[in-house]
């Protein structure tokens, strides 16, 4: 009797917290028909935006994989003094409120500081301008990236990497050859959390990129523009394709990890 209590209520509380995600997004899909929806992406503006939030969000993911991946590797398989230190503030960008990190950005690149002096002498303005879009999404996703590829690197056998290393291989080798292939499940769960937080962000780049339609409007801030200024249908518009798009790549990854493991 006691068990049948607990699955219930488990089984309560559990479609609550489902509904707290299906009821929004119900709300969503139903606010609009196929017909307009179509109609909002003929706009310039709103394709424009849904552009530069895929080149910068791609870019982000490829950025964080050449700068992400060494500290993820320095993180879990050395040992060095102020190892804790840089642990947490490789985390800290997860812990930040947005708006502080954009902020931040903008106190260093604007041509107030002597950083973004010296940037804007040299013809680099990277305050309302695609590249300092990416620094701002790489700032707050890039963490995620680091995580996932760390725990990946620290679930394989020492055992492995010690056999390798006693067969002559380099450490660089044993990087490519062995650990790579063995951590590119949790590599590639970094990259998808990445590219999706790159995507939905909106505080640090509200900051940076100034909300300029055809040139440094993202999909978040043109969600928030439009919703602002009543454009309710061209706000649902955008919101629609990055729930669809964030789902579908989360599905099929997760179809693509199960089919490896049920392989093995």
């Amino acid at each position: 009797m006691r068990d049948l209590l607990f699955n219930l209520m488990i089984s309560i509380l559990s479609g609550f917290f489902i509904c707290l995600i299906l009821f929004p997004l119900f709300a969503l899909f139903t606010a609009t028909s196929w017909s307009e929806l179509a109609g909002q992406f003929k706009s310039p503006l709103i394709l424009s935006a849904v552009i530069i939030s895929f080149e910068t969000s791609l870019t982000v993911v490829l950025t964080a994989l050449v700068l992400g991946l060494p500290v993820a590797y320095l993180l879990a398989m050395k040992n060095f003094p102020g190892k804790e230190i840089l642990d947490t503030l490789v985390d800290l960008p997860i812990c930040m409120p947005p708006l502080v990190t954009g902020l931040a950005l903008l106190v260093l690149l604007g041509g107030e500081s002597k950083f973004g002096a010296f940037l804007n002498s040299r013809g680099i303005n990277l305050i309302f301008s695609k590249p300092g879009i990416v620094m701002a999404q790489l700032f707050v996703s890039g963490p995620f990236l680091i995580k996932s590829a760390r725990q990946a690197f620290e679930a394989i056998s020492k055992n492995v990497t010690k056999a390798s290393v006693c067969l002559g291989a380099s450490e660089f080798h044993t990087f490519r050859k062995v650990l790579l292939p063995l951590a590119r499940n949790g590599i590639y769960a970094g990259m998808i959390m990445t590219w999706a937080r790159a995507l939905g962000e909106f505080g640090a780049t509200s900051m940076v990129a100034g909300c300029i339609p055809g040139k440094t409007e993202t999909m978040t801030l043109a969600i928030f523009g439009y919703a602002m200024s009543g454009e309710m249908g061209s706000s649902i518009a955008i919101a629609l394709l990055l729930i669809v798009f964030s789902f579908t790549s989360l599905l099929v990854f997760k179809s693509r990890i199960r089919k490896q493991f049920s392989g093995a």
